[in-house]
């Protein structure tokens, strides 16, 4: 595995771009302009993860709940340089401390009923004793089949000893499971077929404590060619089986000592990984994008990483639809906002473009709307906002 460091050289139109000590590759064409909007978020935290769809961003507010904007759908005549508000709700606290934390979410487009009716809230409670040790969280479900009128009708708590709570989803909706990262309870894969009301705890399919105890806290899963891969902050890059959800492992795993992971995106054959520096597992220091060749059976084994000076984490990953670009919002340091990177050759992700952001940004997502891409991002505290980026000349 080979590791490199993406140097800061020089700014061209507010657009930090990598010069190349050997052959420096042209700006890119994208600029600050690309910039359409910049939505407020309250306060009460701010804004944690978005969920684009169809022209709908659902926009995870924390305490001020999930807000449900048209950015491009028509229904409330909104674009993207000018979304506008179609309604909100903040979901139940269900008893736990620190309130409704609307972390993240999915919009389940069921293909066997053709109904979009159901979205998929996490709530990401406190974590409790520190990392690997506890967390706290249920997951909340949510009729949008009136997208102006949403309400909670359904929610899922992971019962056992210990103290457990939701981070991010992923969904097979054909086969209707909903994979949830847990934590310190590893995965979750839960039945969400029919119609879906009030405790859905007999609707739990499996769930894997993927390191065992005290080396498990799951940030994330990610269905791929038949296997569920799962981000560990402790335990590295799992392959699991997932057989109509029941789960076991089939390689990967305690893959990355050094640091805790972040997020995790697979595509084409590889997957792409960030790291935390905002607290050090050890004395080896660096926020990297790390990537993954899939092998034969799809096991993992790292190909090369990039480290990015002076930020504290690489927080969220996603690759393009077409594969063509891999992203990722980073926060903490003089370099925080959003990156992009070519994927002509994916084990080797070559530098494209970045968008600073002093604030940082937490997540960010690809929104795919009437023939452009654009990119939602999700700006920190203290000035939380949802900002959105046209980024079609990069990705496509």
């Amino acid at each position: 595995m080979t590791r490199r460091q993406m140097p800061f050289l020089f700014l061209l139109a507010g657009v930090a771009c990598h010069k190349d000590a050997v052959a420096p590759p042209p700006p890119p064409t994208c600029s600050q302009t690309s910039l359409l909007d910049t939505v407020p978020i309250a306060p009460n935290y701010g804004i944690h993860d978005m969920f684009v769809r169809d022209g709908i961003a659902f926009v995870f507010a924390w305490n001020s709940g999930v807000l449900i904007y048209d950015v491009g759908n028509g229904v409330k005549g909104g674009l993207p340089l000018c979304p506008v508000l179609i309604s909100s709700l903040v979901t139940s606290a269900s008893g736990i401390s620190g309130g409704p934390a609307v972390h993240n979410g999915w919009w389940f487009w069921n293909p066997n009923t053709n109904e979009k009716k159901y979205l998929f809230i996490g709530q990401e409670g406190p974590a409790i004793g520190g990392i690997g040790v506890g967390s706290a969280g249920l997951i909340h479900v949510v009729d949008v089949s009136d997208l102006s009128n949403p309400h909670e009708v359904a929610y899922f708590h992971k019962a056992g000893t210990d103290s457990t709570g939701t981070h991010n989803f992923w969904m097979d909706e054909q086969k209707q499971i909903l994979y949830a990262a847990y934590y310190n309870g590893g995965v979750v894969a839960l039945d969400v077929s029919g119609a879906l009301s009030g405790d859905l705890s007999s609707r739990l399919i499996d769930s894997l404590r993927i390191g065992g105890k005290g080396n498990t806290y799951t940030w994330g899963v990610h269905l791929y060619n038949g296997s569920l891969y799962a981000i560990d902050m402790l335990s590295g890059l799992w392959q699991l089986n997932a057989n109509s959800g029941a789960l076991s492992i089939a390689g990967g795993g305690n893959n990355e000592s050094a640091r805790y992971s972040s997020d995790c995106w697979v595509f084409g054959g590889y997957a792409y990984s960030g790291t935390w520096d905002w607290i050090r597992r050890t004395s080896q220091s660096g926020a990297m994008l790390k990537v993954w060749q899939l092998g034969g059976t799809g096991a993992p084994a790292p190909v090369d990483s990039i480290i990015t000076p002076s930020i504290s984490a690489v927080s969220d990953v996603e690759v393009s639809s077409n594969g063509k670009v891999v992203m990722f919002s980073a926060e903490g340091g003089t370099n925080s906002g959003l990156y992009f990177y070519s994927l002509t050759n994916p084990a080797h992700p070559t530098f494209l473009a970045y968008y600073p952001v002093s604030a940082g940004l937490h997540t960010a997502t690809f929104g795919y709307i009437n023939g452009n891409v654009y990119a939602f991002a999700a700006r920190n505290p203290g000035s939380p906002a949802l900002m959105i980026w046209d980024v079609t000349s990069l990705v496509q």
